[in-house]
């Protein structure tokens, strides 16, 4: 599984809090022990030797070993002892004098004294030996309380590692979070402007590195503003100019054909032809000044309708037979949006399927009642070949019909007018196929809420 930006950057943060924590960790875990180690062998070879002589005077004023050993001050858990002619005497039992290391006696025995640490069962001692004469004194200093402090310290240093790196990762959450801020919100702009709202611009933060980013969005953005408006004028400026000659032309063709029984059949079948082709350029100019007038100074003029109803209109205006819509679940199938638009909408999706999809074959009204909120599905089915999964994303483009479309009289402009109007009505529109043959153009349309579900 891959991780988003978001999250990577947040474990690299802290990965390398984790990592800066433990090296710092260590090394004064490091740094502590040894200065502490040190420390209790100075101090532990200090007493060592202050006890020696305690001892080694007793011994000489003739006392009994075991009395010098008690003349020895009790600080702390040592346990000191003495070999005197070969005999061991101590004044505990926690280290036996069996179980001291042959390499200490003998290197005391050769330079006067050594020290040692060692592990005597399951605890470590620090040994110190002294030469007294022929006789030999130990003292056993027990390090069970360093090494408590060294390990609480230690659980506390990785505590503190682990704490570091967590903190690493909400810090690095929110770095990024603070980087990636301009960047959202020029990926918002930039969806606005996909979606239509041409005139979505982003605010200058005032900061040097990204203003210039900013800047040159908004250079782009009313750069394609200013060309998509100069082509809609283009477009209903010559859909303009080019009605009149068109009127003269229709009026024309209808003169001819009123008298059409007066010329010879050839002349009859030119004017049938040019009837046709007059009646084809009209719809498409009428198109060309829709699909221009879009989005500009055209407002949006709702109200709370029946789907149901706005598709019984569409039909019967085509002279369709009504058993063409079913409707699979009861209720109003209210909604809040323009009719007329709405009507155009399912007025070219049935137009493109008489022209292009072999006919109308059914009309599906539907609620969707798990979505949030709830949507009503209106589907268009045909019967035609269906559609190529490479032609779906340019099918609602201007001037595109499908290679297998039954006829091609068309201009190509019904599906990118009904795509424009779904966009302006916040309509979803899709194409998908139906087995085993056809298409099914599908519109979810957000419910209207009723008045009486409005909070007063």
């Amino acid at each position: 599984m891959r991780f988003g930006l978001r999250t990577r950057v947040a474990l690299a943060f802290g990965l390398l809090s984790l990592i800066i924590a433990g090296a710092v960790s260590g090394a004064t875990y490091s740094v502590a022990r040894w200065y502490l180690l040190n420390q209790r062998e100075d101090s532990a070879i200090t007493r060592a030797v202050l006890d020696s002589r305690s001892v080694d005077a007793s011994l000489a004023a003739d006392l009994a070993p075991v009395t010098a050993l008690e003349q020895v001050p009790s600080v702390g858990t040592s346990q000191p002892m003495i070999q005197v002619q070969g005999v061991w005497y101590t004044s505990g039992v926690t280290v036996p004098p069996a179980s001291l290391p042959a390499s200490l006696l003998s290197t005391a025995a050769k330079d006067g004294g050594s020290q040692q640490r060692t592990t005597i069962g399951d605890e470590e001692y620090l040994l110190v030996a002294i030469q007294l004469g022929t006789s030999v004194y130990v003292e056993v200093f027990p390090l069970r309380d360093l090494d408590l402090v060294l390990t609480i310290g230690g659980w506390l240093l990785v505590i503190q590692t682990l704490f570091a790196g967590i903190i690493g990762v909400f810090v690095g959450r929110y770095t990024f979070a603070r980087i990636i801020r301009p960047l959202l919100r020029l990926g918002a702009g930039a969806r606005r402007i996909a979606s239509g709202e041409l005139s979505t611009r982003i605010q200058l933060m005032r900061d040097p590195d990204l203003d210039p980013i900013a800047a040159s969005f908004n250079g782009m953005a009313e750069s394609v503003q200013s060309r998509i408006k100069r082509e809609q004028r283009f477009s209903a400026n010559v859909s303009h100019e080019l009605r009149s000659p068109l009127t003269a032309v229709v009026g024309t063709a209808e003169l001819l054909e009123r008298n059409l029984d007066d010329l010879p059949e050839r002349e009859q079948r030119l004017i049938g032809t040019l009837q046709t082709q007059t009646a084809r350029m009209s719809q498409m100019l009428l198109d060309l000044l829709e699909i221009s007038r879009i989005g500009n100074d055209d407002p949006l003029l709702k109200e709370s309708v029946s789907v149901t109803t706005l598709c019984l209109d569409a039909i019967h205006v085509r002279g369709l037979p009504e058993d063409l819509i079913h409707v699979e679940d009861e209720g109003d199938h209210l909604i809040t949006t323009d009719t007329r638009r709405f009507e155009r909408i399912v007025g070219n999706l049935i137009d493109n399927a008489n022209r292009h999809g072999g006919g109308v074959t059914a009309i599906h009204i539907a609620r969707i009642s798990h979505s949030d909120p709830e949507h009503i599905v209106v589907a268009v089915e045909d019967a035609g070949p269906g559609i190529p999964v490479d032609e779906v994303p340019k099918l609602f483009e201007p001037f595109t019909r499908g290679e297998d479309a039954k006829e091609t009289s068309g201009a190509g402009l019904g599906l990118a007018i009904a795509i424009e109007q779904a966009h302006l009505l916040d309509v979803e529109l899709r194409v998908e196929s139906v087995d085993p043959h056809g298409a099914r153009f599908v519109m979810e349309i957000p419910v209207a809420i009723e008045p009486e579900d409005v909070d007063e």
